[in-house]
This record gives C-alpha cells, sequence and structure tokens, in this order.
C-alpha cells in the first residue's frame, strides 16, 4: 500500500485530508514540517499533501528543506491551499510542485487527484527502471527493441497525461492572465505581466503540438480514407484563416486547376496540413504581403503550391525544417511563436497520404511549399 504524509497545521484539514485517503492509502498526518521530517528518518513516503499557509515554517519554505534532502527530493509534492492566485502558483511550479489543490476540497476529488499522480510517478519509475535494466542488460538487440518500444509507448502515455494536465495549468494561467490585463491594463504597467503571457502562450502552442503529435503517432495505424476533391479542402482552409491574414493585411490569392483532383484523404489531418502551412505562410509575410495558393496536375501527381512573398528560408536551414523539434524554428514577422513540430507533423501526415513535400525559397523574396499526392484514377475504380 502506497504511503502519503499529510502537512497541515490545522487539525480539521488533517482528519478530513485523512479520512479521505485512509483505505487507499497508508497515511500520517502531522502539523509541521519539522515532525514530517522526523517521521521521514524512518519512513519514506510515496507522496506528500503540503499546507501553503502554516506557521513559523510556510509550505514554500518546507519545499525547499524537502527539495534539499537526499531521500524527499524525488517525492511528489502537491500544495493544499486557500490562496487562489496565479503568483502563489508559479511560485509552487517553480520549487518543484506538481499540483496545487485548493480549500476547502471535496474527499472524491482529492482521492482522484492523488490516484492520478501516484499513477502517474508509478509510471514513470517503472520507465526510469526499465531503462536502467537495459543500460546494464546484455540481451539480443531483438530483445532491446522490443523492450524500447514499450518504453516508448510508456513514455508517450505519461506524455499525453502530462501534456494534458499541463494544458490546464497553462490555460488557467493564461486566463488569469488576461482577466488582470482587462482590469488593471497590467500590459502598459508591468512588463513581466507580457512576459508571462507570452511565455504562456508559448506553452500553449507547445503543448498543443505534443498532443497532436501524440495523436497522430497512436492513431497513424488506423487512419481511414476517403475519395475528395482537394480544392474543396483548400478552399475551407483558406475561409477559416482569411481573418488571420487581414490581421497583418495579407491577401490571400488562389489560382485552382479547372478539373477535380481526386485523392485518398483524411479530411481531418490534411486540413491539418493546409492550415499549418498557411498559418506559416501568414507568419513569415510581413504586413500587405501576398500568399498564393494554386493547384496543378502533372502526370498522376496532384500539387498543392502554397507561395508567400515572406522573408524566405536560409538554404541551410531547409534540409532541417521537417525534423523533429527542429532547431530552425524561428519567430513569425509579428513575433508570433514556433515550436519546431509543426513542420514535422505536416511531413508525417503526407507521408501517411503516401505523398511528398517539397519547398523553394529565397531570403528575402519568400518560400514555395509544394505538397504532391497521387491523384485516384478511374482505372482504380
Amino acid at each position: 500500500m502506497r504511503t502519503i504524509f499529510i502537512v497541515d497545521d490545522q487539525e480539521i484539514n488533517l482528519f478530513l485530508a485523512k479520512s479521505a485517503l485512509d483505505g487507499f492509502y497508508k497515511t500520517y498526518a502531522v502539523q509541521s514540517i519539522e515532525k514530517m521530517m522526523k517521521l521521514s528518518e524512518r519512513i519514506t513516503p510515496d507522496l506528500i499533501l503540503l499546507d501553503v499557509s502554516m506557521p513559523e515554517i510556510d509550505g514554500f519554505e518546507a519545499m525547499s528543506i524537502i527539495k534539499s534532502d537526499k531521500i524527499l527530493k524525488s517525492v511528489p509534492v502537491i500544495f493544499l491551499t486557500a490562496k487562489n492566485d496565479v503568483e502563489s502558483e508559479i511560485r509552487g511550479f517553480e520549487l518543484g510542485a506538481i499540483d496545487f489543490i485548493n480549500k476547502p476540497f471535496s474527499a472524491p476529488v482529492l482521492l482522484k487527484r492523488v490516484e492520478n499522480h501516484i499513477e502517474m510517478d508509478k509510471l514513470l519509475k517503472a520507465v526510469q527502471l526499465k531503462i536502467e535494466e537495459l543500460a546494464s542488460s546484455q540481451r539480443t538487440i531483438e530483445l532491446k527493441n522490443d523492450e524500447l518500444m514499450k518504453i516508448n509507448e510508456a513514455k508517450d502515455n505519461i506524455l499525453a497525461m502530462i501534456s494534458h494536465d499541463l494544458k490546464n495549468y497553462i490555460g488557467g494561467i493564461k486566463q488569469a492572465i488576461d482577466i488582470i490585463n482587462l482590469k488593471y491594463n497590467a500590459f502598459d504597467e508591468n512588463k513581466f505581466i507580457k512576459i508571462i503571457d507570452n511565455t504562456a502562450e508559448k506553452a500553449i502552442v507547445l503543448v498543443n503540438d505534443i498532443l497532436s503529435l501524440n495523436k497522430l503517432e497512436s492513431e497513424s495505424g488506423t487512419i481511414s480514407f476517403t475519395l475528395n476533391d482537394l480544392k474543396k479542402i483548400v478552399v475551407e482552409s483558406i475561409e477559416n484563416l482569411k481573418p488571420l491574414a487581414k490581421q497583418k493585411q495579407i491577401s490571400i490569392n488562389t489560382d485552382f486547376v479547372d478539373e477535380p483532383l481526386l485523392c485518398e484523404i483524411n479530411i481531418e489531418k490534411f486540413q491539418r496540413v493546409i492550415d499549418n502551412l498557411i498559418i506559416n505562410a501568414i507568419k513569415f509575410t510581413n504586413t500587405n504581403g501576398t500568399i498564393t495558393v494554386k493547384t496543378s496536375k502533372i502526370e498522376d501527381m496532384a500539387h498543392i503550391h502554397i507561395i508567400d512573398t515572406g522573408i524566405g528560408i536560409e538554404k541551410d536551414m531547409i534540409d532541417r525544417l521537417f525534423e523533429k523539434y527542429t532547431k530552425a524554428g524561428r519567430k513569425g514577422t509579428a513575433g508570433e511563436p514556433s515550436t519546431g513540430l509543426g513542420l514535422y507533423i505536416v511531413k508525417q501526415i503526407i507521408l501517411l497520404h503516401k505523398g511528398a513535400i517539397e519547398v523553394h525559397s529565397v531570403v528575402g523574396e519568400g518560400s514555395e511549399f509544394i505538397i504532391k499526392l497521387p491523384i485516384k484514377t478511374n482505372e482504380e475504380g
């Protein structure tokens, strides 16, 4: 049975938390960090619930003590707090907390949150154990590959779980900052609030890309395709993104071939490809620039061209554009964030469609991305 330490100076809080967890975990309730450290000399917990507002040594100071302890530093800590401010949460996460639970809490919510983090910690330790076993193992290459696949699957599950939680936490921070800005015009008064807002926005973009990549990798063998005219998908993306282009006074022109270009497409995934490439064109094109989206047919291949008059891409960067977490990612002309994952996802989706993508670019003049997909011919039914 897993062991939980509950640290709170209020007896009622200790009673409520202990009552919620007893029967599921072995719990120890203490009223100060000093008593908890004494207890830890003979018992090592699997998780610590730590009150923020305590006399003498508060939760933040206690967190520093825990993280400097040789045994306790790897134990996950959840803060119990009546505070509901962004600054406290940011400070807590910076010190190493894995979550915040607001007081007053309900027993089922406390139990579920503890259960989730215990499971996450269990998975992380299992992955670490597997890695250590593999490092010292003398098994065959085949067995090592099999183990690595299992570890990778566990890693993806953990990554998805953490990313979902991070998205919620960061979204909460972003929402709180927006409210602060609306109420106090904080961006004009405090540049650090704006820095936090920009960082939260970048983090949300990154988490969304990680979730998209994880979903793509887990679904790659089960994606379904239907026969579709490429023009319809491209036009829908353009219409959806015209307001974004208008913000930078960028015009989007089209030049489509008359005949239908019928291809086997997964609409949801391929829409992501077109959206991403047009958004990139907007991102890297200056105000009053132009984007042209055109189609062509060469033999049995349909081509989609996305051409911009933007800042262009240096030759040595083009070869790395489609790498995972590429260092070729750059800020847009208006400071738009980049994660280094977007174009990697684009290429993987195109490969799933048995297609290809190529890039032509001149620095200072613009770029052209060309998607090539096989056309479904009449002979194929």
